[in-house]
């Protein structure tokens, strides 16, 4: 992928919040030290997220500037949440609830309190974090979040399905899926569809499952996630022999239509290598 002239490298970052706190402008250190954070969260660098966010912590405590405190607890919960340092990541989730609540910050704290409800869920503690994904869902909702909303209708659901209690999973994600619709966001349809197909798979319902495969694999061809709108296309065409003849003849149209939308696939030398045993392994757990 081609690179943006406006992608920063937080190398560079880390060296200018050092100058900065060289020259004596810690808060300026850690405003650069949080940013460096939030770009290695964004590419899946925790532990070099997780080092900068403590730096930028110490240095908005150091210059008593509590909203950036809030904000850098936050960050540093979502890093450790990452790497499962689950009673590090609760801790500084509910510490930065408190600050955000202490100073009227209602987003801040429905953010902090929905990583901490996805902290409560990483440590199998299912009635706590549904009760903390329920008070997020009312936060949202009256700040007018609708896209936070259907994320945590999403999440819940999924909390449900750990348990393999289909019915509120499925309830949650098709609740999540009326929103995700009014919002036309393509890419929450195709999540909401895929997760749906799933549950009809796993209770044996064949036909609904590609049915829901299919959704999913137009909402993401409209998204261009072409990956994923291929992998579910593919899940839906392997169930056309298992459901009755119109509902293939049906979805097969719409099939065809899909995968003649999709780009080509591109095939390396080094990728056909490893081509074996993984051709066995569906992605089905």
């Amino acid at each position: 992928m081609e690179e943006s002239e406006d992608v920063v490298d937080p190398a560079d970052l880390l060296e200018m919040a050092a100058e900065a706190k060289n020259k004596g402008d810690s808060h300026a250190a850690a405003r650069l030290f949080n940013t460096a954070g939030n770009i290695y969260m964004s590419v899946g660098e925790y532990e070099d997220a997780l080092e900068a966010f403590q730096r930028a912590l110490q240095l908005f405590r150091e210059v008593n500037d509590e909203a950036s405190v809030g904000d850098a607890l936050y960050n540093l919960g979502a890093a450790q949440m990452n790497l499962e340092k689950w009673e590090e990541a609760a801790k500084s989730c509910e510490e930065a609830v408190k600050i955000f609540k202490r100073i009227s910050n209602d987003a801040g704290s429905a953010d902090a309190t929905y990583v901490l409800a996805l902290v409560k869920k990483g440590m199998g503690q299912f009635e706590e974090a549904l009760g903390l994904f329920k008070k997020v869902q009312r936060a949202y909702k009256a700040l007018g979040n609708d896209q936070g909303v259907a994320t945590v209708l999403m999440d819940i659901g999924s909390a449900y399905a750990d348990r393999e209690d289909w019915v509120n999973a499925e309830k949650f994600f098709k609740k999540a899926l009326k929103i995700y619709q009014e919002l036309e966001d393509a890419a929450g349809i195709g999540d909401a569809y895929s997760l749906l197909g799933d549950i009809a798979e796993v209770n044996n319902n064949q036909k609904k499952a590609a049915e829901m495969f299919v959704e999913a694999a137009e909402s993401y061809l409209k998204a261009e996630l072409f990956d994923v709108a291929r992998e579910a296309v593919e899940r839906a065409e392997g169930k056309l022999w298992d459901i009755p003849k119109s509902t293939r003849r049906r979805l097969r149209r719409r099939i065809d239509d899909i995968i003649d939308a999709l780009p080509e696939e591109t095939s390396t030398e080094e990728d056909d290598t490893d081509l074996d045993d993984d051709l066995l392994d569906l992605g089905l757990e």
